[in-house]
């Protein structure tokens, strides 16, 4: 398991929370999604043997809210 720490931007309101959950649902390896609206950060858990930092990033969410590695 590892957690990669995300600076994000666009993000406006809990329904962006909730599109940035679901598309990242899809991913196989997806542990748990924690978004914080307040500070625009979000840390994504997921298994190291399924998937990717970059596989993670090249989701859909992160086109719609662009996504930094802290």
């Amino acid at each position: 398991m590892k957690e990669l720490n995300l600076k994000l931007s666009n993000m406006s309101c809990q329904m962006c929370i909730k599109t940035i959950k679901n598309l990242l649902s899809d991913l196989n390896g997806i542990i748990n999604v924690d978004i914080n609206l307040k500070d625009n950060t979000g840390i994504i858990t997921y298994d190291e043997n399924i998937l990717n930092e970059k596989d993670i990033l090249k989701n859909e969410a992160f086109e719609l809210y662009p996504a930094k590695k802290v």
